[in-house]
């Protein structure tokens, strides 16, 4: 049986998405199908693809020896509280990558995904942001949301307090992370550096097209079978590209594709983003720390969310 020697952590809507399709495509790669499996986020259990360590360990049986790094990109990781620990007992010699995100941009673009995946039913960002405490209780949940903790966008974007928990349980030589920042201006030069910190030689990628841009569904009932599809029917369908030999069957994908269209970011009021800042100032500050990079930016910006070439 064969497991992984790298997993990229999240965060979620830091490019994850992209960098996870590119590094793909290297022939000296394997990444897992689905792209995010969860197996170890004991404490985010709707999100967990395969809930034992076989069928884990089944996801990556198309790995060869010509596979140098062997990987999978569930972006949840970083923020559970179970998984990294989890990840150090079954595989204490994994390196682990991290995508980190200006959080008031990050929070912006997590709840335009959580509309998008349906976990999310308020449509207006400030109002869903009030919501966090009551969610936090277990109040005002979308009946289709998978997980509540999804919906804590003051939580979930406090990326300095989930890199220090990386911190505090993994060795340094194994950790790596990236900006999404860097990664939108200049995709070619992160790319060679996550490759480099796999042990991986280039392999000549000159182009980075956009990846998992933002969307809305034009069908709610389409945009419901699609994103909350039933486990028997993904299971059903992995086992047929497994006997078939295939990749994916891309039935899911072009649905999708049919359904979402392109949509502009959502503005956010100035005392909205005022109120992010003086939230989140204290959690970029320790992420200036930790990583030694100076995030005064992010605290003085005028737009939540800044359009790179790559979301995820």
């Amino acid at each position: 049986m064969t497991a992984p020697n790298f997993i990229l952590v999240g965060a979620p809507k830091c490019g994850t998405t992209a960098l996870a399709e590119f590094l793909r495509t290297h022939p000296r790669v394997f990444m897992s199908m689905p792209k995010e499996p969860h197996y170890f986020a004991l404490d985010m259990p709707s999100h967990r693809y395969v809930s034992n360590w076989d069928d884990y360990q089944g996801l990556f049986t198309g790995a060869g020896r010509e596979h140098v790094a062997i990987g999978e990109a569930s972006i949840f990781y970083m923020y559970s509280e179970a998984a990294v620990a989890e990840i150090r007992r079954r595989l204490p010699s994994a390196r682990l990558l991290v995508m980190l995100r200006n959080p008031l941009e990050l929070a912006v673009s997590m709840h335009a995904q959580s509309l998008r995946t349906r976990d999310e039913t308020v449509i207006d960002f400030a109002a869903a942001w009030a919501l966090c405490a009551e969610r936090r209780a277990g109040r005002r949940v979308p009946a289709h949301c998978r997980d509540a903790k999804i919906l804590l966008y003051d939580r979930l974007a406090l990326l300095g307090a989930q890199l220090q928990r990386l911190l505090d349980l993994v060795p340094k030589a194994q950790l790596g992370w990236w900006f999404y920042d860097d990664f939108a201006a200049n995709p070619a030069r992160v790319y060679r550096e996550v490759l480099s910190f796999l042990g991986v030689a280039y392999d000549g990628r000159d182009e980075f097209p956009r990846v998992n841009g933002r969307t809305r569904a034009r069908s709610q009932a389409l945009a419901q079978f699609t994103q909350k599809t039933p486990k028997p029917l993904l299971r059903a369908a992995m086992y047929v590209k497994q006997r078939a030999g295939i990749e994916r069957l891309g039935v899911l994908k072009t649905l999708r594709k049919a359904n979402f269209a392109p949509v502009r970011q959502q503005a956010v009021a100035p005392a909205v983003l005022d109120e992010l800042r003086a939230y989140f100032a204290p959690d970029i500050r320790l992420l200036e720390k930790l990583t030694g990079r100076d995030l005064r930016a992010w605290l003085h910006g005028s737009e939540p969310v800044a359009q790179g070439r790559m979301t995820a």
